[in-house]
């Protein structure tokens, strides 16, 4: 697809979504600065891949601006060459059940194609897509206020940390991402994440020297050679796990199982996840959060638990989260932020991180000075 195409808007205000903190946060890592030199964090653009389509993002003070840069047609069992035959009625399968390929996707196959050729959809469908990509339909600002009252901790830390928003994510892509997670960082995790997609991944484009994949199917990681390929690949004991989840995925029912996830409760979806291979509590609430829309869902980690100690100054006596603290954590958040803790908790991780990053920096800066004057002493 060619590189020119153009430029596309929805409107969207600045202070409703921080591309940035959203997209490079630890919630999705398929991501990356596309122009990291630009000066202005408006005119940064990010390029990456969701719903088998690779998107440039940027925004304005009042838009978010999107271009398609390779797609591919959305999924469906007759495999049509939709750019040389006109698209048919869609068709539902027995007992009304619709594409299954909505489960990843999050929206239904479109019902026609786009004139001009420049893109497979109208414009609406990419729009759609992005709207529930980022949780769009919530009023993001009226969140933060209730927020800044639930607890002085978001006021103070997070309140000038604004619009994060909570992602809508493949559930698929979701659940092996977060496998990869485990006891590791955003840029190894990415890594592995983009090694998943080019081994295992169908191509969708290649643009300005890049090749772009979409993320596997269950199926194509089930295969028995997958774990030894991975372990190959530096996965390490994840190799194992993604393998057995795949296989057993596969046999639970594939997107059907995903679908029924879909529809249980948090409590219900979480003990599901936690039945397959090297998923546990943390990596359960992950998904349930991340792309299952259970918003209560509170992934606790290390990190997540000494922001707590905010809330449950008991905590400061304890150095590792046992399983009763991991509850414990949980319960609180819910109790404080309410149906939205999860996404508050989003927030919070995402300040913390930024703030911690900062520290980190100014630390450095301050050693180097430190080591500058040394020599400069040893000179004199």
């Amino acid at each position: 697809m060619a590189a020119t195409i153009k430029w596309r808007s929805l409107l969207c205000d600045y202070n409703q979504l921080q591309l940035k903190a959203t997209l490079l946060g630890g919630q999705s890592f398929r991501w990356k600065n596309f122009k990291p030199t630009a000066l202005d964090q408006h005119e940064t653009e990010f390029i990456g891949v969701f719903a088998n389509i690779v998107w440039v993002l940027r925004q304005t003070e009042r838009e978010l601006q999107y271009r398609i840069v390779g797609e591919q047609p959305y999924p469906n069992k007759a495999n049509r060459d939709v750019t040389k035959s006109p698209i048919p009625e869609p068709q539902q399968p027995p007992g009304n059940v619709r594409n299954l390929a909505e489960v990843r996707l999050k929206v239904a196959e479109p019902s026609e194609y786009a004139t001009g050729g420049e893109l497979l959809y109208p414009a609406s469908y990419y729009e759609q897509l992005l709207r529930i990509y980022f949780r769009l339909d919530v009023d993001l600002e009226q969140q933060y206020q209730q927020w800044i009252q639930c607890h002085e901790h978001f006021a103070t830390s997070a309140a000038k940390f604004y619009a994060v928003r909570q992602l809508d994510q493949d559930p698929v892509e979701n659940l092996f991402c977060f496998i990869c997670s485990q006891n590791n960082n955003i840029a190894r995790i990415s890594d592995m994440v983009e090694k998943l997609c080019r081994n295992y991944g169908e191509k969708i484009c290649e643009h300005e020297g890049t090749c772009y994949y979409n993320f596997p199917s269950v199926s194509s990681l089930a295969d028995p050679t997958v774990e030894g390929q991975l372990r190959e690949l530096g996965f390490g004991y994840r190799a194992k796990y993604i393998q057995r989840s795949a296989e057993k995925i596969l046999q639970l029912g594939d997107l059907e199982w995903f679908r029924q996830l879909c529809q249980l409760d948090y409590k219900a979806a979480h003990k599901e996840l936690v039945s397959l291979p090297g998923i546990g509590p943390k990596v359960a609430d992950c998904i349930c959060l991340m792309s299952l829309g259970h918003l209560q869902a509170i992934p606790v980690d290390t990190h997540v638990f000494q922001l707590a100690k905010h809330y449950l100054p008991a905590l400061n006596i304890s150095k590792n989260v046992t399983d009763r603290q991991y509850v414990t954590v949980a319960d609180k958040f819910r109790e404080v932020y309410g149906p939205y803790a999860g996404w508050a908790q989003t927030v919070l991780f995402c300040s913390d991180l930024r703030q911690f990053r900062e520290r980190t920096k100014r630390n450095g800066k301050r050693e180097n000075s430190s080591k500058l004057k040394k020599k400069r002493k040893k000179k004199g």
